[in-house]
Order: C-alpha cells, then sequence, then structure tokens
C-alpha cells in the first residue's frame, strides 16, 4: 500500500512539475513576443532595406559556399554562436545546405509570410522580426528552403541600420510561437 502512494505521489509531483514547465515555457514564449509591432512606413524602409541586404549577404554566402561573404559584411555575426540556441547560426546553414547539394540560385522574402516587427530597445538600437521565405535553387534546378523566423538585433550606426546579432527560432520555439500567436 505504501509503495502504491508513494508511486502514485511521485506521479503526481512530476506532472505537476511538467506542467509547470510547460507553462512556464508558453509564458515565456508569450512575454518575449510583446512589444513588437509594426513600423511607422519610414522606418519600415530603413529596417527592410538593412534586413534585405542581410538576406542578400546570407543567401549569397550559401550558394557561394563562403561564410565570409557574410561575415565581411557583419563581423559581428561571427562572434557568441550558440546553435541551440538559433544564436547567429548562419555558418551551419552554410554548411548544411551544400553537403551533397550544388546550389546555383536563391530567392527570400522577408516579409511573405507577414509583415515585418519591431521592438525598439533604444533609438540606436531595435530588434526585427522576420517571418519570410528562402528558397534555394539546386542545379537540377530542384529547390531546398522554406519559412523561417528569426528576431535580427539592428544597431544605428553612421545613420545606417546594421546587422549585429541573429536569433533564429528553434522548431520548439517555432511551435510555441505558433500556438501563442493565437491567444
Amino acid at each position: 500500500m505504501k509503495k502504491i502512494l508513494f508511486t502514485s505521489l511521485l506521479a503526481v509531483s512530476f506532472l505537476s512539475l511538467s506542467g509547470y514547465q510547460l507553462y512556464e515555457k508558453r509564458a515565456k514564449a508569450s512575454e518575449d513576443m510583446k512589444g513588437f509591432i509594426e513600423p511607422e512606413p519610414s522606418g519600415w524602409v530603413d529596417y527592410s532595406k538593412s534586413l534585405n541586404e542581410y538576406m542578400y549577404y546570407r543567401t549569397q554566402a550559401v550558394v557561394k559556399n563562403d561564410i565570409h561573404i557574410l561575415w565581411d559584411q557583419y563581423p559581428a555575426l561571427k562572434d557568441n554562436i550558440d546553435l541551440r540556441q538559433g544564436v547567429n547560426g548562419e555558418k551551419m546553414e552554410v554548411d548544411s545546405l551544400n553537403e551533397g547539394l550544388d546550389l546555383i540560385d536563391a530567392n527570400y522574402d522577408i516579409e511573405s509570410y507577414e509583415r515585418i516587427k519591431v521592438k525598439t530597445i533604444n533609438e540606436n538600437e531595435v530588434i526585427a522580426l522576420v517571418h519570410g521565405s528562402i528558397i534555394y535553387t539546386i542545379n537540377d534546378f530542384g529547390s531546398s528552403g522554406g519559412e523561417y523566423l528569426i528576431k535580427v538585433f539592428l544597431e544605428k550606426k553612421d545613420n545606417q541600420w546594421i546587422v549585429v546579432k541573429t536569433d533564429e527560432y528553434t522548431i520548439s520555439e517555432y511551435k510555441d510561437w505558433v500556438k501563442n500567436k493565437g491567444k
């Protein structure tokens, strides 16, 4: 009888903790999205120009299998790489998409899923939320790629927005984002 009671107590404790962790994770994802808004038209022009430039160099780095194409433009992306968290993971994309694929072209759209949103940190720092797509063309005219959701950290330098960090949503973060978006 004591074994059954102890086992039941353990099971209830485990389920309670699991539920709390899931709640905590969803609350964090929801909190993470607070403050992102569509920018004013004049800001949209500046942000989208900088984001398109980043995507151009990112896709060129992948197609040409040379991460330095991106890193020469955005040296800060070489630092603080954390693939488990999706931070500055462009090198992994270059490496993985060039294993067995002969890429010849790329197309991207920074707003194929929704308009960019921006969270202002201060007058010289913003975080852009980009929900777009990248499609790479393979030499047999097949394709590879798809949807992405990424936070791009921008700093204003010499009156221009420069990418200093990227944080691409991992699969679990993306699933949480989708669940919370509907709320």
